[in-house]
């Protein structure tokens, strides 16, 4: 492994942070110096892509549309008005409010940047240049037609929303609703104006919210204002009340009446307090009071109608000079060919970057690996809560993409007043590659945690429930302890009544008990506390002294159970009247029940050896004789074909007969029949089991490498037996390893014991788990297609078992491990 000193890694850190930094903070001088050249151009010109510029357009625009659909509407092609004088009066009125007109009548048009335009309704028109329409017609030009189009083709908010509103009633007046540019930089002094076709003067008006002035009649020819337009105006509500019909036997108070209203209602009669007189009204109507005929006229509502008017007569045409179009086709040119240049220029360092990136994700694949112990190990940054460098890590990238994808243009802007633009691009570029930096050490840190299988460990909320987790078993082991300590075994009713120690504990509590209560009854109601004292202490300790000599007997009981622990099943015999006489002869029982299975184990495991040890034989003989006449066969003179097959056979006895021989060492390992242990020294086996396989090693294109930590490693094991597992476990890696990888073996000693193991890079996914592949004719070649009968992990196993050992199987990934503990014996010096 690359990386493998933490000061190699650190340097590498800095290579891949200075390496994304380079590039980081070419690119944002790049950008920003793009920005400082628009900033300085908008500073400098005032072109068709400046504010002004849009503001003067939408303002001539507003202004035609208003013309168009007021003024044109209502004049001939030369300019007189074709409506009533009425009428006429009221548009005038209405142009020269919306500064439109002048008090001579003459049409007023402000147009700073001299646009040529051209307004027209229907066939009258209104232009500067006397061109038509197609010759304004064009890419930067402003358009209406049909009443939709554009209103500023450069500025992206200059867009215009043509399906302006107007309506006409049926009662003489029409609302010209001018459009959304008046609520920013006003184009008129009001949003919307009303034209009337009768004779406004003298009549009253209110003004609604777009500033239009609506004026009313009080003759119920027109529609009355609604109480909101006219909050100082006084209401008749209890005369229109008594229009409408009501239960004329109750006193109704209406909010508003005055206190004289009030007196001619009848104090015996019941009142009704009216907040809303619509609960009794016709809301559809007017009710109009006629001052000479003292009466009221009621007019519906329903009766004044409007109809949407339609403005797709109108077409607009501003198209600006060709100065500005000039000028604004150069910038665009200019503008494409820097950005071309700023392009390529971060197009060469898009390389750098990425070299950083990859330089960051080898150190991802090398962190937190410890040349010392050999192995990925967590340091002190990866103890941290896992949740909190999760956090910082997506806050990083959070940040990183907020900042890029909105945040440098505005942070130019913010700033630019303050910085220069290089002194800006090292700030800005700090920041990212800071951000770069932390989210690169919190992968690391997260990294190396999964390496170690320690993430979960690792993280507040694994914390917690392992905490839980743990005090959870603990409890529960508790509970169990306590009820297993306080529970019966298998106790039948009737053993309650044959159990003279629980007679004895039952019939004792009861008389204690009788005897307090009787106690009670003497002393406290004459007030003897004394009394009550002495007899309730001369119970107690008559009780306890009973119990006691109980319990002398019960002791008994403890030692027998102590010596079956030890191994002594042999029964005990004590009295019938004694207490502890049921539980005596239950142990007495599971005694025999022990010895019972222990004898039935033992059977078992010599019949399975006889059985194997009989099948062995009875297999030998055959194969024996097979193998013979196979040596007789080669003698013959045979064809190439015949003698093919002949060695097949040969091949396939061979396998067979080392499988029954397999067959057998494991039945008497799991017997243990045959066992003789000697003092061995484990590293000198070791190195004998390497030099014996070496020219199979080399044969198999395998590298072996041996990693032996101690001078000695005294063990009490059967030399052939543990023999036997290294050349196993050595065997199964050179048949199973990848081509061309390593196979490591280690010896170290550590508390006690000392630890063989062997490892290898399987050639094969391992789609088993260490139980399955220790078991009989188990193997990891699913296809069965090298040679193996699948005993040897087994007997490896059994073997070790035997010797007094463990072995274990740790699969991590393609790493395949095998590992042998054996207890060091303590060698006396004489």
């Amino acid at each position: 492994m690359i990386l493998k000193k933490r000061l190699s890694r650190i340097i590498t850190f800095i290579i891949s942070c200075v390496l994304v930094g380079a590039a980081v903070f070419q690119s944002l001088y790049i950008v920003n110096r793009g920005y400082s050249r628009e900033k300085k151009y908008y500073a400098s010109v005032d072109g068709m892509e400046s504010a002004d510029y849009s503001g003067d357009l939408r303002s001539l625009y507003d202004r035609l549309y208003a013309l168009s659909n007021i003024y044109l509407r209502y004049t001939d092609k030369n300019g007189k008005f074709t409506c009533s004088k009425p009428m006429e009066k009221s548009v005038r009125k209405a142009l020269s409010d919306l500064e439109l007109m002048d008090e001579k009548g003459k049409i007023i048009i402000d147009n700073p940047r001299d646009f040529e335009y051209y307004a027209s309704f229907g066939e009258n028109v209104l232009t500067n240049t006397g061109k038509s329409e197609k010759e304004l017609a064009g890419e930067y030009s402003a358009e209406l037609t049909d009443g939709k189009g554009k209103s500023d083709p450069v500025s992206p908010d200059g867009w215009h929303n043509g399906n302006t509103n107007w309506y006409t009633t049926n009662y003489g007046m029409t609302y010209f609703y001018l459009g959304y540019s008046f609520q920013e930089g006003l184009t008129y002094p009001r949003r919307a104006v009303a034209v009337f076709d009768f004779d406004t003067d003298g009549l009253d008006y209110y003004t609604d919210e777009d500033g239009a002035r609506i004026y009313y009649k009080l003759d119920g020819t027109t529609p009355l204002p609604e109480r909101k337009y006219m909050e100082n105006a006084e209401y008749s509500d209890r005369e229109a009340f008594e229009q409408f019909e009501h239960d004329r036997s109750k006193n109704y108070f209406i909010a508003g009446d005055r206190n004289d209203e009030q007196k001619g209602f009848d104090n015996d009669t019941e009142t009704v307090f009216v907040d809303d007189i619509s609960q009794y009204t016709d809301t559809d109507l007017y009710m109009i009071y006629d001052e000479n005929s003292r009466t009221w006229t009621k007019i519906k509502k329903s009766a004044f109608t409007k109809t949407q008017g339609d403005s797709r007569e109108i077409s607009i045409y501003i198209k600006p000079s060709d100065a500005l179009v000039t000028e604004y086709e150069a910038l665009c040119a200019e503008r494409e060919k820097q950005e071309k240049e700023s392009v390529n220029s971060i197009t060469y360092l898009i390389p750098l970057g990425i070299a950083g990136i990859i330089v960051g994700i080898v150190l991802l694949f090398c962190c937190g690996y410890s040349a010392k112990q050999k192995k990925f190990v967590l340091s002190l940054p990866d103890r941290l809560y896992g949740e909190l460098i999760l956090g910082l890590l997506i806050g990083a990238i959070v940040s990183v993409c907020v900042f890029i994808g909105e945040g440098i243009f505005r942070n130019y802007n913010d700033l630019s007043e303050y910085y220069t633009t290089g002194t800006l691009s090292i700030l800005e570029g700090s920041i990212i590659i800071g951000l770069y930096a932390l989210g690169l050490a919190c992968l690391i840190t997260l990294v190396t945690r999964l390496k170690c299988r320690s993430f979960w460990k690792t993280t507040l909320t694994g914390s917690i429930v392992s905490f839980l987790w743990k005090k959870f078993k603990k409890t529960a082991a508790y509970i169990r302890e306590k009820h297993r300590q306080r529970s019966i075994r298998h106790i039948e009713r009737n053993a309650m009544k044959e159990d003279i120690f629980m007679r004895r504990f039952i019939r004792r509590t009861v008389i204690a008990v009788a005897a307090e209560f009787m106690i009670c009854i003497i002393t406290i109601p004459g007030d003897l506390w004394g009394g009550f004292v002495f007899l309730s202490l001369a119970a107690l300790a008559a009780y306890i002294f009973f119990s006691m000599r109980d319990h002398a007997e019960i002791a008994g009981v403890s030692q027998q159970i102590a010596e079956m622990s030890g191994g002594d099943y042999a029964p005990r015999t004590v009295s019938e009247m004694s207490p502890a006489y049921g539980m005596t002869n239950n142990l007495n029982n599971i005694s025999d029940g022990i010895r019972s299975a222990v004898d039935r184990q033992v059977q078992s495991e010599r019949m399975k050896v006889e059985l194997v040890t009989n099948v062995s034989h009875d297999l030998k003989t055959p194969l024996t004789s097979i193998i013979s006449y196979i040596d007789l066969l080669w003698a013959e003179d045979m064809s190439p074909a015949a003698k093919d097959y002949v060695k097949v056979i040969s091949e396939k006895s061979e396998r067979l007969k080392l499988m029954v021989a397999d067959l057998f060492d494991l039945a008497k390992a799991a017997s243990r029949t045959d066992l003789n242990n000697e003092n061995l020294d484990a590293v000198i086996l070791t190195k004998q089991v390497i030099g014996d396989m070496a020219d199979r090693i080399e044969s198999s294109g395998r590298e072996l490498r041996t990693d032996i930590q101690a001078q000695t490693a005294p063990v009490m094991a059967e030399g052939k037996k543990l023999y036997r597992v290294f050349q196993n476990l050595i065997d199964n890696a050179l048949k199973y390893s990848m081509e061309g990888t390593r196979i490591y073996v280690t010896l170290r000693n550590s508390g006690g014991y000392t630890d063989i193991s062997v490892k290898n890079i399987s050639a094969e996914e391992m789609n088993f788990t260490p139980e399955e592949i220790t078991e009989r004719f188990t193997r990891g070649d699913k296809a069965r297609s090298t040679e193996g009968n699948g005993l040897g992990l087994a007997i490896a196993k059994s073997f070790t078992e035997a010797c007094g050992g463990t072995f274990d199987i740790i699969i991590d990934g393609d790493m395949f491990t095998a590992n042998v503990r054996l207890p060091i014996t303590v060698q006396k010096t004489v």
